[in-house]
């Protein structure tokens, strides 16, 4: 048997690898699922039958784990598209994401098939219907509620490739992510379109502009114009962070304080851009690797499941061990899908797609040339 490969392929590869980018990538999956399992899981919807109490409330701040994952994504993503062409870019991110979405999608559907209790119940329309990754679209639910984040992502990941292939991208970063802002803070904050919300992705636009921004100041330098639009993003997350607060305030009927939502995302802002300009500095071993690899599966199988498994599990061992046993086979499943799953999956993805760019038209510049 080989040995399993822990490179993430969220990274490119590169010698200055920054290895507290997996750790952070990890802990941001750890705060969401400590988020589902002791708050949100009990207070929406009935989705655990027992309830955390004065635990769960001090960590009902989690969401903002999402967040933190789209900086990360920005930073990263322009990393790695910085040396790539439009389509190798797309057969990378499809490779990336489809074979443990597909395995803990299929997981998620059989735990919801077998309990099939409201409000966690499934059908064969459901499943095949998340096999697009893209499910409301036709007119079914996520199988997980984790998953719209997904969603967000991979509009994110289409606008890069469309900037690789006009060849905007990364010559003109600097200058395609003011537009961007330009346009969330308009969208925002004057004209509220739902569509330009959806499909310039204004919502969440500032986090993955920011992790943009700080790869950019640190791979390219610093500069005054660089400096400007990273603060403006900064800002806009602000702004982003407090329309969350109103949102989960009007589903839940609770919320944290305005002003602790704001300390907590400038908190998350400077952990983040902490390890993004200095994370390099301390190299990279395989357990962050291995943390970093499990944190994309982690995201996806431990939502719905867990909370079935909480359920199952508590009568017999309480609601404490109940959820320790939760994270632990979240956290095994992870380890499998992302050791035995992804790799194969891989192989597979760039098995049938890659002699296709064989015959497509090529990123609109022959040479990869830097803005400055």
């Amino acid at each position: 048997m080989s040995r399993p490969s822990f490179e993430n392929p969220n990274h490119p590869p590169a010698t200055d690898r920054n290895g507290l980018l997996d750790l952070l990538r990890f802990a941001a999956a750890t705060v969401l699922v400590v988020y589902h399992y002791l708050y949100r899981g009990a207070v929406e919807g009935g989705y655990l039958e027992a309830g955390y109490g004065a635990a769960g409330d001090s960590v009902s701040l989690g969401y903002l784990g999402v967040n933190l994952f789209f900086m990360i994504s920005g930073y990263v993503i322009i990393w790695s598209a910085s040396g790539r062409g439009w389509y190798a870019f797309a057969v990378g991110r499809v490779a990336r994401l489809y074979p443990a979405h597909l395995v803990a999608m299929t997981i998620t559907a059989i735990a919801m098939a077998w309990w099939a209790q409201a409000p966690m119940t499934t059908d064969l329309g459901q499943w095949i219907a998340n096999l697009t990754m893209l499910a409301p679209a036709f007119g079914q639910p996520f199988m997980d509620g984790a998953y719209w984040s997904i969603v967000i992502e991979i509009i994110f990941y289409g606008w890069v490739m469309i900037g690789l292939f006009t060849g905007a991208l990364p010559r003109h970063t600097d200058l395609a992510v003011g537009a961007w802002l330009v346009l969330i803070f308009v969208n925002n904050m004057l004209v509220g379109s739902r569509a330009v919300e959806l499909l310039f992705l204004t919502e969440y636009g500032a986090y993955f502009a920011f992790g943009a921004m700080a790869w950019r100041l640190r791979d390219r330098g610093v500069t005054a114009r660089r400096l400007i639009l990273a603060g403006t993003a900064v800002a806009l997350t602000f702004h982003a962070a407090e329309v969350q607060r109103l949102d989960i305030l009007l589903r839940l009927g609770e919320s944290g304080s305005a002003f602790h939502v704001m300390l907590a995302n400038g908190a998350v802002i400077a952990v983040f851009l902490i390890v993004a300009l200095l994370g390099n500095r301390v190299a990279a071993n395989p357990w962050m690797l291995v943390l970093g690899a499990i944190s994309y599966p982690l995201y996806l199988v431990h939502q719905n499941a867990g909370y079935i498994l909480i359920n199952v599990s508590t009568p017999v061992m309480g609601k404490w061990l109940a959820a320790g046993l939760a994270l632990a086979v979240s956290l095994a499943v992870s380890w499998w899908i992302a050791t035995r799953v992804e790799p194969r999956g891989r192989k597979i993805v760039h098995a049938l797609f890659t002699p296709v760019g064989r015959f497509l038209p090529r990123t609109g510049r022959a040479s990869i040339v830097p803005a400055e």
